[in-house]
């Protein structure tokens, strides 16, 4: 019996060290009178021994101790594997904390700094929560992560941050990214500075599209995942559920027994407080995700042997000192006016500068310094011509590291100067020649991975490329706030050719929708319309509420945001995300079902005219307002366009009528955003863009193919 207690003590000294080793070791029984004091060294596996070696070992076992030890063992392992969060930080509390020696000589860990990334789906709360991270590590007055104009009017992330903050000594450097499908690229190469992802689930939503693609990029790059189920306060939260999706999101991701025994977090970042235990029991702050991300991120490695090395993952811009690079430090040492060489993988061109400025992360600002050490996440300046996935590597050992990979663009538009009529008439309007729309596009191309450029159908047009019609917009509505004029086509999808079998294909997505139970019917018609498969069906997280996932290719789902807020009352939400590259059937599919009403005369709309033809649709024009010929003015009601002259006056004469003139009321006009213009413009029409207002036109009426 001594030996099976020995067998269940050596069973619950190796519970933390991985589910698949603990179900298949076998120890040979010993006494309790043998097993000496714990040691301060980690715990090492045990050695495998077959069954007969066991029984060999010690003698014979009796049935009784056979009994016995088989019964420890199935407490042990139903321990190990049912253990809650407070069993887990009971045992981890009792081992030492101390710098870790790796197998190869002069590597080493840092103990002082860790590195995390919070990676979620959009709207599952970055930002909120890194926000309160900061206030309670000693921030009294604190800055947004979305420090955008842009972001902060449409409550996204767009761009990747880098913060840090200064928790029991430690230097936690945090980098906020984007939640949004379109922009998966800053995550893709965002992860290459941090050890460990925070993965932020909603509490009511559970693992939504850009969930799974944020976990498959961490799992990829073998990064530590902390789960945390955020915003718990909500009173749909449904966390059993949200934990058992998520771990079977783990599970379907090929996730490894070490990886599936993930640390998990309930937290609510709005109110700023969370516990290791569960929903019910939250403490008064963060403390216990903090002391979660300290124990379970792992400490930067750092190999004293190796030259200098950082791989450039993000870019800045500043008037005064120029271009900004920012990267974690993978080797050596960086200091101010030190000469440093640029190299694009190992065969790349080696290029030279100097280190004018150098800077650390304090809370969400940069502080200056003079020397970074290997581990930290830093920037600097005084290097010009360097681009994402460079390696500023030491001149004397120029060991440069794999540029950043990120998966391949899936739309398309061609940008090209501005043609109408109206070009270059604001004073706003400062940017309107070619050479100027293509350096801006090329820079836009330099600090972010997922946009190229190519040329276009003419020398003065360009085409490019992005993951999405949100990510060409929001480009677009940054130019045209920098004072740029330009005219766009219509979105369109790009194909494919199949290395094995020659045929095309093109990019198909994955599409869930949380909509009423009143206007699932809309969504399952407009899905069939559009060639959508349905997937899943399961209830939502708010009453009378279903979630429907679809497969649909890309080119399918132009447009479809606007036409289910439009059809739903704005209650159906929609995300989605790149699944995979499917046959393409080379079928048409109509972007809209209604045809557009166009002018044929330049000049101003009048009330006489808006007043005629308003039974023949809705009009994005008013009363006054300039038009010229050609443009679309309105959306007609049939399916066919429609031409009008907009501008025309009532005859007038010195004859007074017969009866009183009754008045009627004009309807307003359609407010329109960039993104809706793109998802209702047609493949014959292009999208003039100034800094006041955007224009939609035919292509006839521009003289463009």
């Amino acid at each position: 019996l001594s030996g099976s207690v020995a067998l269940h003590r050596n069973l619950l000294s190796i519970s933390s060290g991985g589910r698949g080793a603990m179900a298949t070791s076998f120890v040979a029984p010993v006494n309790l009178s043998q097993v000496g004091a714990p040691s301060l060294a980690r715990s090492r596996p045990l050695e495998v021994k077959p069954t007969a070696q066991l029984s060999g070992a010690s003698g014979a076992w009796s049935s009784h101790a056979w009994c016995a030890s088989l019964m420890f063992g199935a407490v042990a392992t139903l321990h190990a594997t049912r253990g809650s969060n407070s069993a887990r930080a009971g045992r981890r509390s009792r081992l030492p904390r101390f710098v870790a020696t790796l197998d190869k000589p002069g590597i080493i860990e840092r103990e002082d700094i860790r590195n995390i990334a919070i990676i979620a789906h959009v709207d599952h709360g970055k930002t909120t929560l890194t926000n309160a991270l900061m206030k309670q590590c000693g921030l009294e007055k604190v800055k947004s992560m979305d420090s955008d104009q842009l972001e902060q009017e449409r409550g996204i992330t767009i761009l990747a941050k880098n913060a840090a903050v200064s928790y029991k000594g430690i230097k936690i450097n945090i980098v906020d990214t984007p939640g949004h499908a379109d922009f998966g690229a800053e995550v893709e190469r965002i992860l290459n500075m941090a050890d460990a992802c925070l993965l932020l689930v909603d509490a009511a939503e559970g693992p939504m599209p850009q969930t799974k693609f944020v976990l498959r990029q961490a799992l990829k790059l073998k990064k530590k995942i902390i789960v945390c189920i955020n915003k718990v306060d909500k009173p749909a939260s449904r966390v059993d559920w949200v934990l058992d999706t998520t771990f079977d999101l783990f599970g379907c991701l090929g996730a490894d027994d070490e990886a599936c025994d993930f640390p998990v977090v309930y937290a609510s970042g709005f109110q700023g407080v969370a516990s290791n235990e569960g929903p019910d029991s939250l403490e008064k702050d963060l403390t216990p995700l903090l002391d979660t991300i300290l124990e379970e991120t792992p400490c930067p490695k750092i190999d004293n042997s190796a030259p200098l090395q950082m791989l450039v993952s993000n870019l800045d811009y500043d008037d005064y000192v120029g271009r900004i690079c920012i990267g974690r430090l993978i080797s050596g040492d960086l200091k101010v006016g030190q000469e440093v060489g640029i190299k694009y993988g190992e065969d790349g061109e080696l290029r030279k500068g100097n280190v004018t400025k150098l800077w650390q992360f304090n809370n969400n600002d940069r502080v200056p310094t003079d020397v970074i050490k290997a581990g930290d996440i830093c920037c600097f300046s005084g290097i010009g011509e360097v681009k994402i996935g460079d390696t500023v590597v030491d001149l004397e050992t120029p060991m440069a590291l794999p540029p950043i990979e990120v998966e391949e663009p899936t739309v398309a538009m061609e940008f090209t100067i501005n043609k109408s009529p109206f070009a270059a008439r604001l004073k706003e309007s400062t940017k309107v020649t070619a050479p100027q729309v293509k350096a801006r596009l090329e820079k836009e191309c330099l600090t972010n991975l997922a946009i190229r450029m190519d040329g276009g159908s003419t020398s003065e047009s360009f085409k490019v490329k992005g993951r999405g019609t949100l990510q060409l917009g929001i480009l677009m509505e940054n130019m045209r706030r920098e004072g740029f004029e330009f005219m766009v086509s219509a979105p369109e999808v790009l194909l494919r050719e199949n290395p094995d079998t020659g045929k095309q294909e093109e990019p198909y997505e994955e599409v869930v929708i949380d909509v009423p139970n009143d206007f699932q019917g809309v969504i399952m018609e407009e899905m069939q319309r559009k060639q959508g498969v349905l997937q899943s069906m399961e209830a939502g997280a708010v009453e009378n509420s279903t979630v429907l996932t679809f497969e649909i290719p890309t080119r399918c789902t132009i447009g479809l945001p606007g036409k289910f807020a439009q059809r739903t009352s704005g209650s159906a939400v929609m995300s989605s995300q790149f699944s995979h590259w499917g046959p393409f059937d080379g079928s048409e599919v109509k972007i809209r079902e209604k045809g557009s009403i166009a002018t044929t005369a330049t000049g101003k709309a009048t009330y006489y005219s808006l007043l005629n033809f308003q039974l023949k649709g809705r009009f994005f024009v008013e009363h006054a307002e300039e038009v010229y010929a050609g443009q679309v003015i309105g959306m007609h009601n049939r399916e066919t366009d429609l031409t009008v002259n907009i501008t025309k006056e009532k005859a007038v004469s010195n004859v007074r009528a017969a009866c009183a003139q009754v008045t009627e009321n004009l309807n307003g006009k359609i407010q329109m955003s960039i993104d809706d213009w793109l998802g209702f413009m047609d493949t014959d029409e292009v999208l003039e863009v100034t800094p006041l207002e955007c224009r939609l036109a035919k292509k006839t009426a521009m003289k463009m193919k």
